[in-house]
């Protein structure tokens, strides 16, 4: 190993690379397809979604078993046409959402809850074939959010 790689540097900077690519991933999104597990049983639903850094905001119907679920287990699945991510989520409280979201303006969100999603792993799909092309993992410890 040269001293380069010893040093820290290159890790630092695949990081930031990383990063920025799930925050250019994300914000493309638009509309994805959340999956949860726990009491409510298996859910799997198509939600919209805005993305503010690495967090990614679903919004969700209040009367959901998605926030049931999440209540007991915040691990969370989303998938995308380009991309899948596993996560944790939580229920936001209204003050906790950034004022870039735009969709709190929309006529649903009068009866919804957005739901802030915290990526663990994101996956990108192979352009042919099938499988994946990259897995950033944002979590290497697996510690979870906090």
């Amino acid at each position: 190993m040269d001293a380069y790689a010893r040093s820290g540097v290159y890790a630092a900077g695949m990081l930031d690379y990383s990063r920025q690519k799930v925050r250019t991933l994300l914000r493309q999104a638009g509309k994805v397809v959340m999956a949860t597990a726990g009491p409510g049983g298996v859910q799997a639903g198509e939600y919209p979604c805005e993305a503010d850094g690495l967090t990614l905001f679903i919004m969700v119907p209040r009367t959901s078993d998605h926030l049931y679920n999440l209540e007991f287990d915040a691990r969370v699945t989303v998938l995308a046409g380009e991309w899948e991510l596993q996560g944790w989520a939580r229920a936001a409280a209204p003050d906790e959402l950034p004022e870039t979201l735009t969709g709190v303006h929309n006529p649903e969100a009068q009866w919804s809850t957005w739901v802030a999603v915290a990526p663990r792993v994101i996956r990108i799909h192979a352009e042919h074939g099938w499988g994946y092309s990259e897995s950033i993992d944002l979590d290497p410890g697996g510690a979870g959010p906090g």
